[in-house]
């Protein structure tokens, strides 16, 4: 009990005391996913809408991530990041009970875009809160919090969201919005009159346009490009494993769920220990292990080679995720800072609308096994990318 309690206070003096704070805040806001993974199967059971008006859908809420991701950057730099972030939770809880109310397709679309371009907001905003509340030295490991804190909350909400649906799917946007406003009481209870930690700082040489700044414009084609590559884990790999491996969708929820433990488990412990190695040796190595943990599947055969190709592609993600958010934080307190991380999401949330449809052809066109060759070697062109990017630090 007593060694117990030491490891709580040695972990409570590691993270920063707003870490914990943010991170409860994106933990209770993931539970608020169980919509998005329960709306596929709520269209087409419930609402008995055609699979191709089911596709539109979900595309409408893919643009929305990609227009709000800008639009909360570009926003974040005439309002107060934490009153705008309020301001979009108290949306989001009505847009969510909205959506278990309607079932007229443009209706739907039309609130499926704006909660993409709510969410999409709210994801650059949480970054940029990281960057005002957080000091420097302690940005790295509040990414490796809130990373454990979102696959916990999307675990629960896979959990919860199945519970409620099987009563009635409709619980399931009420239990969203109800969780949405907790998420907001939180965020007003500890966030909405602290003072900001870290101010915006223009850089010495004027480069405080990202469209000018070279480095990041690196960046920004690392992550486009690696996005893409790590996209197809969600869009293409479980028909892959039932076409190719001739698993169950019990094993192939496994995979997902390992993934989700894996990151859970191993994020804070990983990203202390290569703490020294810096941001672009974490992502280089964590490209590297990506690149083989998705291109070994053509390779092989059996349960035991997917878990072991999960494994080593989540701890490449586990590897490459927090530093590629503290480069992106770099960049943007050199200048217009809403900007910086409004473009930053756009490359990456680019990837949910553009590796569906890559994915897709190269998997009609040339088989399964196409898929993961390109993107293992996406991830290997993000290397020099990368490299680019962080030649100056």
């Amino acid at each position: 009990m007593t060694s117990r309690l030491n490891h709580l206070l040695r972990l409570k003096v590691y993270f920063a005391p707003m870490a914990w704070v943010l991170a409860a805040l994106l933990f209770i806001n993931r539970l608020s996913a169980m919509v998005k993974l329960f709306m596929a199967l709520y269209l087409r059971q419930e609402l008995g809408l055609a699979i191709e008006t089911v596709g539109w859908l979900l595309s409408a809420y893919g643009a929305g991530l990609l227009v709000g991701s800008m639009l909360g950057g570009w926003l974040s730099d005439h309002v107060r990041t934490a009153r705008l972030t309020a301001g979009l939770f108290f949306v989001s809880v009505w847009v969510l009970t909205l959506l278990g109310l309607v079932t007229k397709v443009p209706w739907l679309g039309g609130l499926l875009l704006l909660s993409g371009v709510i969410d999409g907001a709210i994801r650059t905003l949480h970054q940029r809160l990281i960057m005002e509340y957080c000091e420097v030295a302690q940005r790295s490991r509040a990414q490796a919090l809130s990373r454990v804190a979102r696959n916990l909350g999307m675990a629960a909400a896979g959990v919860a969201g199945g519970v409620l649906a099987q009563a009635d799917f409709r619980w399931v946007f009420f239990g969203s919005a109800a969780m949405t406003m907790l998420a907001l009481l939180w965020f007003v209870r500890t966030t909405w009159r602290r003072p900001v930690l870290v101010l915006e700082e223009k850089s010495a040489d004027g480069s405080s346009v990202p469209y000018r700044d070279k480095p990041f414009l690196w960046l920004l084609a690392a992550t486009a490009v690696l996005g893409i590559a790590f996209d197809t884990v969600y869009s293409t790999l479980g028909n892959y494993l039932r076409d190719y491996y001739h698993l169950s969708t019990e094993a192939i929820g496994w995979q997902f769920g390992l993934n989700a433990l894996l990151v859970i488990a191993l994020q804070i412990p990983l990203s202390h220990s290569v703490e020294r190695w810096g941001s672009r040796w974490q992502m280089l190595v964590g490209s590297v292990l990506l690149a083989c943990g998705l291109g070994m599947l053509p390779f092989g055969s059996g349960l035991a080679f997917v878990c072991l190709s999960t494994l080593i592609w989540t701890l490449g993600e586990a590897l490459f995720m927090p530093p590629l958010n503290v480069l992106a934080m770099q960049f943007a307190q050199s200048g217009k800072s809403g900007q910086y991380f409004g473009l930053f999401f756009m490359s990456w949330s680019a990837s949910a609308l553009l590796s569906p449809v890559l994915s897709g052809q190269l998997y009609g066109q040339f088989g399964g096994h196409s898929v993961w060759l390109m993107s293992a070697l996406l991830v290997l062109i993000s290397i020099p990318l990368t490299w680019q990017a962080t030649r100056g630090t």
